[in-house]
């Protein structure tokens, strides 16, 4: 009996996985305070149902009082060309909203341009379907739609994610993705989403308020060369009658609200001969508009190093400078994030 009890203990431990991922940042910034931030600390746990279905979720401790669910998804695994996803999902667009670990990229935080454009990290709840052929990814889900909490002035398309907590689901939302990988150092491919709403409670108006997001972007890496582009382009209709909208402040050009953002960033591994370590100085390019009527558009230039003593672990130290047509939001930072990943 109790040897039948260890085999089923090991044989269930054998089906569960554990690893993790955090970044402690601390940040010098011009026109705020600076901040000390344990910034995030992820746990992910998964589970083999057996060789065709499994879960998978991470739950997100963030600045060591906020606690969310990331994705928590079960996938059905039938072959390479065709799987299904359903639960609380990441939506596929950028590099770093499904893939932002912080080993995984340079910077000591996420590109702007991927955070107000596309709102990384973006995860909603949904159902759809993923899978390759060749040399062509794909993904396509069905998820909640958006609120009407966005304050574009402020922060772009953020305010419109709804986490999938209690998410109001009046209307819908698709979102697809599609990447190629045109020989073994290019990748190139594109993203959308679209989807409608009316869901927030003090939407007096019943204006709907549809929003589309599209985006393309390629990555080329040779050796310790590795050069990323992402072009990223948005709406927000009825953007005059949204909750928050002030056009007094911010007055919009119409009202569907027009944001877009690109950035290009290239890096290079002076220790690419070693495979258990890495130093990589970067420079990276964005530029993004919210579609405001005082067309403040935004520049921003980073330069930094990212040093891993061990792949898992990295150091991130990089200078920021903002500029803007209105000179509102010109700023000179400096940024140092301890990441890891297991």
């Amino acid at each position: 009996m109790i040897l039948s009890l260890i085999t089923i203990t090991l044989s269930a431990a054998a089906q569960i996985s554990f690893g993790g991922y955090g970044e402690v940042s601390y940040r010098n910034l011009e026109k705020s305070t600076d901040t000390f931030d344990v910034h995030r600390v992820v746990l992910y746990t998964g589970y083999e149902f057996d060789e065709t279905y499994s879960f998978n979720s991470e739950i997100e401790f963030e600045h060591g009082d906020e606690i969310h669910v990331e994705f928590a998804q079960i996938d059905g695994n039938f072959s390479d060309a065709f799987n299904t996803r359903a639960g609380h999902i990441l939506l596929p667009m950028g590099f770093v909203n499904q893939t932002h670990e912080p080993t995984t990229f340079w910077s000591a935080k996420r590109p702007l341009v991927e955070r107000f454009i596309i709102p990384s990290t973006w995860h909603e709840n949904g159902v759809g379907i993923f899978g390759s052929s060749g040399n062509v990814q794909y993904q396509a889900y069905v998820v909640n739609g958006t609120d009407d909490g966005f304050n574009i002035a402020k922060d772009g398309l953020r305010g419109g994610r709804q986490g999938g907590e209690k998410a109001a689901a009046e209307k819908m939302g698709v979102t697809a993705r599609l990447d190629y990988q045109a020989t073994s150092n290019l990748m190139v491919g594109a993203s959308m989403y679209s989807g409608g709403t009316t869901n927030a409670s003090d939407n007096t108006s019943g204006a709907e308020h549809k929003v589309q997001v599209v985006e393309a972007h390629a990555q080329y890496a040779s050796g310790p060369f590795r050069l990323r582009a992402l072009y990223a382009d948005a709406s927000v209709g009825n953007a005059d009658q949204l909750p928050s909208y002030d056009a007094s402040a911010n007055p919009m050009l119409g009202e569907t609200a027009e944001l877009n953002g690109w950035y290009v960033e290239a890096g290079y591994d002076l220790m690419s001969d070693n495979d258990e370590k890495s130093l990589t100085p970067f420079v990276r390019k964005e530029q993004y508009d919210f579609g405001l009527a005082s067309n403040d558009t935004v520049d921003v230039n980073v330069v930094g190093i990212a040093f891993n003593p061990h792949m898992d672990v990295t150091y991130k130290f990089d200078f920021q400078q903002i500029t803007s047509t209105t000179g509102a939001q010109d700023s000179d930072n400096m940024e140092f994030t301890i990441g890891w990943v297991f």
